[in-house]
């Protein structure tokens, strides 16, 4: 069985991949879904993204579309038919998740929370972490949370919380994406300095992942 993550790459005949980012801005989306379609790309395969950005550029929901494969027809992933979901927000991963996750899919998502101002302001609630887990599981069996937030910050910025994201999910959901391309594409990215950060991220999240994967058996 190959290891996670550290697939040779190449075309699996037909098959496309479609994963979404969700999270609010100024956490990098836009940034963590370049650095997974330069990474498919390196590996060879056709993509397609996309990204919706809400009303307001800082704490307005933000969504990528990320597709890959052999032939790739339109960016946009269709309602229920993601594979995976990685949130960087936890509300703003349930929430794309109820419209686009497959049923056997898999959701990553961060476990600290970006509060609206309506929460802020005590107009509305922000529902617990184990609220939003168990909606998720009513979509998928296959949910996952980790502290990336956390991770990133020990490995030298906490806008490196995509990266952790991106590497986790590398571990658990067997995307056909080596990892060496993975840190290409945040060497194209970024600056030298800050690649070493979010690879570093990276490999933190991808260890997590595996962590994971060994406690399921």
């Amino acid at each position: 069985m190959p290891i996670p993550g550290d697939s040779q790459g190449g075309i699996a005949m037909g098959r496309v991949w479609s994963i979404i980012i969700a999270g609010v801005g100024g956490q990098g989306i836009v940034t963590t879904a370049r650095i997974l379609a330069e990474s498919a790309l390196a590996s060879g395969y056709s993509v397609k993204a996309t990204d919706i950005v809400g009303g307001a550029q800082r704490g307005g929901a933000v969504l990528s579309h990320v597709r890959f494969g052999n032939l790739v027809h339109s960016p946009i992933v269709p309602d229920g038919l993601a594979d995976v979901v990685i949130g960087i927000e936890p509300l703003e991963a349930l929430r794309s998740s109820i419209q686009y996750l497959r049923q056997d899919g898999t959701v990553v998502f961060n476990e600290e929370p970006v509060y609206p101002l309506t929460v802020l302001l005590k107009q509305q609630k922000y529902p617990p972490l184990e609220e939003i887990r168990s909606a998720l599981l009513t979509i998928t069996k296959n949910v996952f949370t980790l502290k990336a937030s956390e991770l990133a910050r020990s490995a030298g910025s906490r806008l490196a919380a995509g990266s952790v994201l991106l590497g986790f999910m590398a571990a658990v959901s067997g995307i056909p994406i080596p990892k060496h391309n993975f840190h290409a594409a945040m060497e194209e990215v970024f600056t030298e300095r800050v690649a070493r950060v979010n690879i570093k991220a990276f490999e933190l999240g991808f260890s997590k992942g595996l962590e994971a994967v060994n406690r399921l058996g």
